[in-house]
């Protein structure tokens, strides 16, 4: 008989993480609340990961109305019965896919009810009542193996049909509250699910395939205002991953639209809330963590901004490079406030990029092209304040 798999946390701990995707943490919601499911996804290719990037994700927030993209749909009505642990209200699904030469924005971008359902473990969101005849994300527990993920995506556009699922042998492989924060004043509640592998069908805008990888799941609630922030994943050919989170304030707090200042010292000029990062090699082990770093842009270097990253720790850890962009996708939420005499606009976009000029060392080991290979990523540029 084989031996059972050791788990990183019990499996306890990881069934009741997992249960909280099936749950938007209601007793927390207030009126600034939002509520995220999202997977972004790197395909493998020969020996790299994330030349090609998908993303798809249902999105919600508080309100009479809100607008997404230039959709407007009803927002999460904060006193809607749950009843037998069925949740429902309204959300945006959104699903851009980027080829490794450019982005095709709308695989799908349409509003639709949703189910959110504890005990049946799914989240539905869909345009009409069976999978054949909408459009939408739907996203349950798989049949097939134990705590994993089984989605499908319907839109005019490309759709997919996947299983992801964590080895469950580190933190970053299994299911975790990354964030839990609970006061009178608002918080958050965040699901990480930084290392999946997936794999399945998706018919995408250059064809059928039949694809598998490394992906990232997250099933954010955010009750506070939405504020700006720098985010980064990214994953080198032998499965480490490097990601970065800088929630900070800056002149573009108030900046509605896809713009950027003409000068580029006012651009850079933020003041981190937070700064954090990890580095994290696959398979058991503990993450090792940078309790410094900054993301900041470079402007005027090409279609889109470039940014230099650096990380750093008190144990000599640190990496520095070049995150050059070459694809982009724009993703906004607007909301009306004072009875429609103004609206509150947040508002983030997503870099594909390559790292280039890479130097570092982390554990006492060099880091650099030759070492690690090619590291595509992710980097998403917030502005805004969605009040």
């Amino acid at each position: 008989m084989a031996a059972a798999q050791a788990t990183y946390r019990t499996n306890l701990e990881n069934e009741r993480v997992y249960n909280l995707i099936w749950s938007q943490m209601p007793e927390m919601q207030n009126r600034h609340a939002s509520s995220w499911w999202f997977f972004l996804m790197f395909p493998r290719e020969d020996s790299i990961y994330g030349r090609r990037q998908l993303m798809f994700a249902i999105a919600s927030r508080a309100g009479e109305r809100i607008r997404v993209n230039d959709v407007w749909l009803p927002g999460i009505d904060l006193r809607r019965k749950i009843v037998d642990g069925v949740d429902r209200f309204h959300a945006m699904n959104v699903a851009w896919y980027n080829d490794g030469a450019g982005t095709h924005h709308y695989m799908l971008k349409e509003p639709a009810p949703v189910l959110l359902s504890e005990h049946e473990r799914i989240i539905r969101s869909w345009t009409g009542p069976d999978s054949e005849t909408g459009y939408g994300i739907q996203i349950r527990s798989s049949s097939n193996r134990p705590l994993a993920l089984e989605a499908m995506v319907r839109g005019p556009n490309g759709s997919a049909h996947f299983e992801a699922w964590g080895d469950l042998d580190s933190k970053n492989s299994s299911p975790h509250e990354s964030i839990d924060i609970d006061t009178p004043l608002g918080g958050a509640h965040f699901i990480a699910w930084r290392r999946m592998n997936f794999e399945g069908e998706f018919d995408l805008p250059d064809g059928k395939e039949h694809l598998s990888g490394i992906c990232y799941f997250q099933r954010p609630c955010v009750n506070a205002p939405l504020f700006p922030w720098k985010w980064i994943w990214s994953v080198f050919p032998d499965g480490t991953m490097f990601s970065a989170y800088i929630p900070y304030v800056g002149f573009n707090l108030l900046r509605k639209g896809y713009k950027f200042f003409g000068r580029e010292r006012i651009e850079q000029t933020t003041l981190p809330i937070a700064d954090a990062a990890f580095w994290d090699t696959p398979g058991p082990g503990d993450e090792i963590l940078f309790n410094k770093a900054s993301i900041t842009p470079l402007l005027g270097l090409g279609p889109f901004p470039q940014f230099d990253v650096r990380v750093s720790n008190n144990a000599g850890d640190h990496l520095a490079f070049r995150a050059e962009t070459y694809g982009h996708s724009y993703f906004y939420i607007d909301r009306p406030v004072l009875n429609n005499r103004l609206e509150t606009h947040w508002s983030y976009s997503e870099y594909m990029f390559r790292m280039a000029q890479l130097s570092g060392q982390v554990a006492g080991k060099p880091v650099n092209h030759e070492t690690m290979g090619q590291n595509y990523g992710n980097l998403e540029y917030a502005w805004g304040l969605g009040l």
